[in-house]
């Protein structure tokens, strides 16, 4: 088995998700360096980094930002996109039946006007519901292994102007967005360690996995209605204290976040075990 610091429920190890948020309790950091298409053929570098701390069994503040490069033809640009502290709260965790349901409550402040992002108001609050389970309470055996986690969130800006709801190639402004995150994953280690199918080596560590997103406008501005998003492809590696994920990702829809394809390189790093040898409590509580 995975060592007792990584997030769980029950027997259940969640992935740590790339597109949904993650609805365990955390000490960890993160980053998540992306290549994607923009705009007018441009190519756009993204890396986003978090630090999370866990406060009390269910409670964790995080704190992060997000680095962008634009390269356009001759032009060259690098702004932060956004800053972000967050508040975390596991509302409700049944073991036996490896559910967790948790609320976010995430502020974006990002620089006005940025040549990177074309976003042009000040702050942003992000209020997300979460809900995870996995089916190893499931009487099929192959079907154990299997795990849902998914987002519902509200996109509310604060500001003068609005914003695309795709920062890098969308046209259609809005003030308010909701937004869904949906993933879907089989976990090799579930069927080695729990169910008990011998799975080799290395195989064991990796779960494969689907995610989507889907954005849509709320906003009275001619806009109303209109959805886009895009699949993530991924291929995650859970090891001892760290998570390695490689992702595919292609957009839809007539107002999509980026332009067609998108490959995203992840990596999480549990530090608890860090904490403990430079003296401190993970779980102070």
């Amino acid at each position: 088995m995975l060592l007792s610091s990584l997030p769980r429920a029950g027997e259940r190890i969640f992935i740590e998700p790339l597109v949904v948020k993650d609805a365990d309790i955390d000490n960890q950091i993160t980053t998540m360096p992306q290549i994607m298409g923009g705009f007018h053929k441009s190519l756009v570098f993204q890396n986003l980094l978090t630090i999370e701390k866990r406060l009390t069994y269910n409670f964790s503040i995080q704190v992060g930002a997000q680095y962008d490069a634009l390269f356009a033809h001759q032009i060259k640009t690098a702004d932060f996109q956004f800053e972000e502290v967050q508040g975390k709260y596991l509302v409700y965790e049944n073991a036996a039946h490896e559910i967790m349901v948790t609320w976010i409550e995430r502020a974006l402040f990002s620089p006005e006007n940025s040549l990177v992002s074309r976003q042009s108001y000040p702050f942003q609050l992000n209020s997300y519901f979460l809900f995870n389970k996995g089916f190893g309470d499931l009487p099929i055996s192959f079907l154990r292994p299997f795990a849902i986690q998914s987002d519902a969130v509200w996109m509310q800006p604060f500001g003068s102007t609005s914003q695309p709801l795709a920062p890098y190639i969308g046209a259609a402004y809005y003030d308010q967005t909701l937004r869904f995150d949906f993933a879907l994953e089989y976990s090799l280690l579930y069927l080695n360690d729990v169910v008990g199918v011998s799975v080799p080596g290395i195989l064991k560590h990796i779960t494969p996995a689907v995610e989507a997103r889907t954005l849509t406008n709320l906003s009275n501005n001619g806009y109303y209605g209109q959805t886009a998003g895009y699949l993530s492809y991924e291929i995650n590696y859970q090891g001892p204290w760290y998570q390695i994920s490689f992702a595919y990702q292609r957009s839809f829809g007539p107002d999509a976040p980026f332009a067609g394809q998108s490959f995203l390189l992840y990596a999480t790093y549990f530090y608890d075990d860090l904490l403990r040898k430079l003296g401190f409590n993970p779980t102070p509580w």
